[in-house]
């Protein structure tokens, strides 16, 4: 579990090992020129406990009585975000970096807020600020790629999700422990480009990799499955599939029990 510091506070957001969650893995914290206050520390422990409510309420509180404080509005910001609601976290993280731009984070944040909101230009924006400040984050790269693969710049995704898998491998082997996840995220969007492009030996081979490397990516099985169905892997098609569907049916078991 990771302690209460802002590397907590910048934990991926929403489920699964695809988008990363308040448990898997954490990324650069945002850089700021004072400690961070006791309130939001508070907050942290809240969402390593997977507490989103308690420490919206506690984020919420402290910006009622700080407005001007861009780390309150940045992890405001991101208790919406860990939970999908990126509208929400829209707001909290385009004021944190009016107030305090030097959270250079927020910008990564921001910019999957508007991809996942259909906003690419503005993605792309983000991901561009982001890397400028943190050229050697696998992440802003990773990002990206996210928006060029939406927009078929296949050559593009390509390289981008390439550099981001060069840079999580470069990591020491503590770091890259911890972010796994996500450079099996990598893979799997990686295979997306072969897939598109039908190359599917190349692209079944990215995909074996991102579950072997993350087996809760659900979504890299779906995809596995349609890609093992086109070699005429019927049986291996098949397997992808029952674990897709097994580990979709457990996640949703689990977000409906969290609701009662």
């Amino acid at each position: 579990m990771l302690r209460c510091s802002w590397i907590a506070l910048a934990l991926l957001g929403a489920l699964g090992c695809g988008a990363g969650s308040a448990k898997d893995g954490a990324q650069a914290p945002p850089r700021s020129s004072r400690p961070l206050a006791p309130e939001l520390r508070e907050v942290g422990r809240a969402v390593e406990e997977q507490r989103f409510e308690d420490g919206r309420a506690l984020a919420q509180r402290y910006v009622a009585a700080h407005p001007q404080d861009g780390q309150g509005h940045y992890i405001q910001g991101m208790t919406y975000y860990w939970t999908g609601n990126f509208g929400a976290a829209r707001a909290g993280l385009e004021r944190a970096l009016e107030l305090e731009p030097g959270i250079t984070i927020a910008h990564e944040s921001l910019g999957y807020c508007l991809f996942m909101l259909g906003d690419l230009g503005g993605a792309r924006r983000e991901y561009e600020a982001y890397l400028a400040s943190a050229p050697r984050e696998p992440k802003g790269h990773y990002g990206l790629g996210l928006v060029e693969l939406e927009e078929a710049r296949l050559t593009e995704a390509e390289a981008c999700f390439r550099r981001a898998i060069e840079l999580f491998d470069a990591l020491e082997r503590r770091a890259l422990a911890a972010r796994q996840p996500e450079l099996a995220e990598c893979h799997a969007r990686l295979g997306e480009v072969h897939f598109a492009r039908d190359e599917l030996e190349a692209a079944r081979a990215e995909f074996e990799l991102a579950t072997r490397i993350c087996p809760g990516n659900i979504s890299a099985f779906y995809t596995l499955s349609l890609v093992y169905r086109r070699l005429g892997e019927a049986q291996l098609a098949d397997q992808a599939a029952a674990t897709y569907e097994s580990a979709r049916q457990a996640l949703v078991a689990g977000q409906k029990a969290k609701g009662e």
